[in-house]
């Protein structure tokens, strides 16, 4: 079959941040299947700036081992602030149409959200050549970020909440990445057979626990008498950050305790500068690192965090992060309701907190890092957790299934 794929940040492992759709996309390559993505010019986490003039990356085409890839033209300044963010958004939604109509017409198109406005862009095309349209829903839009407070103008909410309902009715199938993100979607009137469960899934051949690789990350940073906290991943509204900064002044006084984040986003630039204010030399903050060397500094890490905001659709949140430290064998600290909570429950992998409680996850880090014993055994029911349940393997061949129904489906 051949495949088309709209993701606005298609990374490989050399980049930092999650590479889940280029993972997809070189599985189903390696099955056999013709694979084209369009994509925006960069990830989510790279600083890298464009060096040609604007008029000579409108569509450029590119080979990322069997899987061709379509960029074009997107604005590049999304993590500086909310306009830039806003612009880059609108400039693929612009760009992304030019590339579908330079690539020969797929059997079948897999538009991946957020953000929302290049997926309607998408949708377009699908329905001017006909293309079966397969939504994949990573995050609830418009309703998160009018949650998280970010979306409050009413004229573009109502305009959003139109496109994510046009968009639901339009697709031959409905892919939610989690089971709260999938009820949210049935119980506002979708059928349950057009909406699939395919979840995060993980690549065991990148991550995994890599001691000897951790004692290089920790011995060209310094770390080697300290204990290390580490949060590794996006740094934006969601992520709920204040509160690790609230946790590390609670221990300012343990000079063998080292809070360490890595990662980039919206809110990197404030947490610096909250970091000075609060005179926090017990944190350190790096930038983001390429996902083929994820596992070293998440293997030098004695506990994980994983936090987002408190606010009811994060119930049905799994962060990419928590499996992530999972499978490289890691103790976790999660501050999140619902989902997310849940398995760190059932698997033993570590410790939950309420959302916005600092002081009982300051308490939390005390009690795992003075149990090493304990907190070891919690890396390794977390990984064994995950190579039974979210094995990337898996995943992908649920969703190469769902992508064959829609091929073969009557709309």
């Amino acid at each position: 079959m051949k495949v088309a794929v709209v993701y606005q940040y298609y990374q490989g492992h050399g980049s930092p941040g999650h590479s889940l759709v280029y993972e997809l996309t070189q599985y189903l390559a390696e099955r056999g299947h013709d694979v084209t993505v369009v994509s925006g010019e960069t990830g989510y986490m790279k600083h890298d700036m464009p060096t040609l003039p604007w008029y000579r990356r409108i569509v450029r085409h590119e080979l990322d081992g069997a899987v061709k890839v379509v960029r074009t033209y997107t604005y590049p300044e999304l993590k500086r602030t909310y306009l830039g963010r806003i612009l880059n958004f609108i400039s693929f939604s612009i760009s992304c149409p030019v590339g579908l109509l330079a690539i020969e017409r797929p059997d079948v198109l897999l538009a991946s959200s957020p953000p929302i406005f290049p997926m309607f862009s998408a949708w377009l095309i699908c329905k001017l050549r006909r293309i079966p349209f397969v939504f994949e829903v990573r995050d609830l839009w418009p309703a998160s970020a009018i949650q998280i407070g970010i979306l409050k103008n009413r004229p573009l909410i109502a305009i959003m909440r139109w496109m994510e309902r046009l968009l639901y009715n339009q697709s031959r199938k409905i892919v939610a990445l989690t089971e709260g993100i999938r009820e949210d979607i049935c119980n506002r009137g979708w059928p349950r057979e057009r909406v699939a469960l395919v979840t995060c899934g993980v690549d065991f051949g990148k991550l995994h626990p890599d001691s000897a690789g951790a004692a290089v990350v920790r011995l060209k940073h310094g770390w080697s008498d300290k204990k290390v906290v580490m949060y590794f991943g996006a740094m934006g509204e969601a992520n709920n950050i204040p509160v690790i900064l609230r946790a590390a002044g609670r221990l300012r006084e343990r000079d063998d305790v080292l809070f360490v984040l890595i990662g980039d986003g919206m809110r990197r630039v404030a947490t610096e500068h909250l970091k000075i204010e609060m005179g926090l030399e017990n944190v350190v903050i790096l930038p983001p690192v390429p996902k083929d060397e994820a596992r070293m500094y998440i293997g030098a890490a004695d506990l994980c965090l994983v936090t987002l905001r408190d606010i009811p659709l994060f119930d049905g949140a799994i962060p990419t992060k928590l499996v992530d430290y999972m499978a490289c064998g890691k103790p976790v600290l999660c501050g999140i309701r619902g989902e997310a909570k849940q398995i760190v429950d059932e698997s033993g992998a570590g410790l939950t907190f309420e959302p916005d409680d600092h002081q009982q996850m300051s308490a939390l880090i005390v009690q795992l890092l003075e149990d090493g014993d304990r907190a070891a055994r919690m890396g390794s029911s977390g990984l064994a957790y995950v190579r039974e349940r979210f094995a990337a393997s898996t995943m992908r061949l649920g969703m190469e299934e769902v992508l064959l129904e829609a091929v073969n489906a009557r709309h």
